[in-house]
């Protein structure tokens, strides 16, 4: 466990890291979305008119559409490929989760940072699924971290795009001193009497900031996120039919009367180290609150603009940052011709005095209340001399300098540079093709392709943290609702105890996009195959009328899907009623009536004396082709035998000539043997 001062003293590494580019990111956001005029720059400008010709609103919403239009995809995919159902669970409560409002505020208050200053941040927690007393089953939720840039720390040492390598993080929320004191007394039970007493960091002011920041008398609370690994020991519990359950020690107290219920014994122990997150809620005077969290990662998740490390240090900005400075120029170049327009002198007649002598005040109205059907002149001076008639010269015009029109459609060029929001003119076709509609699509795209990259990161860095909590929350078997790829719903018993996955995620384009996309696809198939095969049409159609959204459609829908489930082109879902019912009345149909069934039985009855005529037949080509067989090894065998006959002869007779030519031999030496012994003698 952290005090309080090791807790701070973190806290403020991670505040002063980073402090100039955040300040950066502070001003970009103030020239986004407050004003254009507030800096050093212009400020002390002595135009008497400002106005705001926003180029750069329009190229901001346009790269914030683009995220918002092509949603990423993320799948899950269990480690344990023998628990691949749990990859189907995993996705639909995901998807459930990821629609809910929080959600959506939080991935939309994120992105719309990043876009405008560089960095956005969200945060998932668990909440109790309902209120009502007794409810203990929790659920993962989302909130936006709003200003993140100056509410948001992670571990300075993180360098990973997702930033999963951090250790701590730290996410700082105002209080009124009054909000502060129930803040208090609701984690604690403590009531504060008189003044909160300065202690917490205040981002606005210093390094060592006071807790109570000035005159508007806030008090800054810090969620701070600890991570740490830690020594368990993993226990395996087997019931009396064998099956094996694992729990932690440190969970065994939530469980133990359930598995002495049950009859568990426990038949393994082993000791592993595990990542283990805490949760402080501590402010500059003390710590209010901590508790371990689900998971094994600190839910932070935090997705960025343009960015880089520039020794050592990391930057990061939006689309703002370089488009400030033309989008200033412009401002103060239109507000300068406003000026000129606003001050400069209207064009007015110049006329001697005696032309108007007696009749100047005809002249001295302008505009609307110089109500004269006509003005008078003189035509002669007192004295009878003629007078010109209509002014002697003209009051010009205040000249709109040269440059200053010039340099308006360049300054508007600059800030399309680094900040295009409209289509080019040399692709604003209307007769384009579909598929050069899509290539263009492409082009524009690749105006915001690095915020969706980025983007990309944090999802998937937001469905591991889910999928780390969800195996913490959903620990014991329960129903509970998932959403479908289609946006149907649907109830599953759920439990992921114990799982691990591996997540994958793509940019592409939503379960809306896709079901247009694949409706005009099937317009296509159907003119098509319409000639050359009329049966894969009707598939095509009735694949096509499922896909039709519209008020009083659901009919069409469903005699769609009941002809392709007759037709056996989808299988029917077991949990579906209505396609169960709709085989059922199938079969039912498919019974034939009583002549029927008699036809049927004297043609079964025809087949099957058919049917023995032929066995009998095969049978006896069986035996014939048998006895063959039999006569081929007869005669193999009568003249196996007759040659081993002949061997036995042949090889008689050749011992009878070895036991003579031994016979000789031996009469031969006797002989021999006489003569010598003769010779000797």
């Amino acid at each position: 466990m952290l005090e309080l001062k090791e807790l701070k003293d973190l806290h403020d590494k991670a505040y002063k890291h980073n402090q100039v580019t955040r300040e950066r990111a502070a001003d970009d956001l103030v020239f986004y979305w407050v004003s254009q005029w507030d800096d050093n720059l212009l400020g002390e400008s002595s135009l008497q008119y400002r106005g705001e010709f926003n180029v750069l609103r329009k190229a901001g919403r346009k790269i914030i559409a683009d995220l918002r239009a092509n949603p990423i995809q993320v799948d899950f995919s269990p480690v344990d490929e023998d628990r691949d159902d749990g990859a189907d669970l995993i996705d639909g409560l995901y998807r459930k989760d990821d629609l809910s409002n929080t959600s959506i505020e939080a991935y939309d208050n994120a992105s719309a940072e990043s876009v405008v200053c560089g960095v956005g941040d969200w945060e998932l927690f668990t909440d109790y699924k309902s209120n009502r007393a007794g409810n203990k089953n929790q659920v993962i939720k989302r909130r936006p971290i709003h200003e993140a840039n100056n509410n948001s720390f992670p571990d300075p040492n993180a360098k990973l795009l997702d930033k999963s390598d951090a250790k701590h993080w730290s996410i700082l929320t105002a209080y009124s001193e009054d909000g502060y004191k129930d803040l208090v007394k609701e984690l604690t039970g403590d009531e504060i009497s008189g003044a909160v007493m300065d202690s917490f960091s205040n981002p606005e002011d210093s390094f060592s900031f006071p807790w109570i920041q000035g005159k508007n008398s806030l008090v800054y609370v810090v969620s701070f996120y600890h991570r740490e690994q830690v020594k368990d020991k993993v226990i395996t519990f087997s019931d009396p039919f064998g099956q094996e359950l694992l729990l932690r020690e440190s969970d065994l107290t939530d469980y133990m009367e359930e598995l002495l219920e049950g009859g568990y014994k426990i038949t393994d122990e082993q000791i592993i180290k595990r990542w283990q997150v805490t949760k402080y809620i501590a402010s500059g005077e003390r710590v209010l609150d901590s508790y371990a969290i689900a998971g094994e990662h600190i839910p932070v998740i935090r997705t960025y603009g343009e960015r880089a490390f520039i020794e050592g240090e990391e930057h990061y900005e939006g689309v703002t940052r370089l488009a400030k400075d033309p989008q200033r120029l412009r401002n103060f170049q239109m507000s300068y011709l406003a000026d000129i327009v606003s001050r400069s002198p209207r064009p007015k007649p110049i006329f001697n005095p005696e032309q108007i002598q007696g009749y100047e005040f005809m002249y001295e109205e302008n505009g609307v209340e110089n109500n004269y059907p006509y003005l008078l002149q003189n035509s002669k001076t007192p004295d009878g001399n003629p007078l010109p008639i209509g002014p002697v010269a003209q009051l010009p015009e205040q000249n709109v300098p040269v440059a200053l029109v010039q340099s308006i459609q360049l300054s508007r060029e600059a800030v399309a540079d680094v900040a295009p929001a409209n289509v080019p003119q040399d692709i604003a076709d209307i007769d384009l093709s579909g598929k050069a509609v899509a290539g263009l699509q492409a082009r524009l795209d690749e105006q915001s392709i690095v915020y969706q990259q980025n983007l990309k990161h944090a999802k998937r860095r937001d469905a591991e943290i889910y999928a780390s909590m969800a195996s913490d929350v959903y620990d014991a078997p329960r129903q509970e609702s998932i959403t479908l790829p289609d946006g149907s719903r649907k109830k599953v018993l759920n439990d992921l105890t114990n799982m691990e996955f591996e997540v994958f995620a793509e940019i592409g384009p939503s379960y809306s996009t896709k079901k247009e996309q694949t409706f005009d696809q099937l317009g296509a198939m159907i003119e098509k195959s319409a000639v050359i095969d009329p049966g894969m049409a009707r598939l095509y159609l009735l694949k096509q009328s499922q896909l039709i959204d519209g008020v009083d459609m659901k009919d069409v829908r469903d005699y769609s899907r009941k002809q392709l489930l007759l037709g056996g082109y989808v299988e029917p879902d077991p949990e579906n009623e209505e396609d169960m019912k709709i085989m059922q009345q199938a079969q039912q149909n498919q019974q034939p009536d009583a002549n029927m069934v008699l036809a049927m039985a004297e043609q079964g009855k025809a087949d099957a004396n058919m049917a023995e005529v032929q066995r009998k037949a095969q049978v006896d080509q069986f035996n014939a082709m048998t006895d063959a067989q039999k006569i081929e090894v007869q005669q193999f065998d009568a003249q196996t035998k007759r040659m081993a006959v002949q061997v036995d002869a042949e090889e008689a007779d050749a011992n009878i000539n070895m036991k003579r030519m031994d016979m000789m031999t031996k009469r031969i030496d006797a002989v021999n043997n006489q003569s010598f012994r003769a010779r000797v003698n």
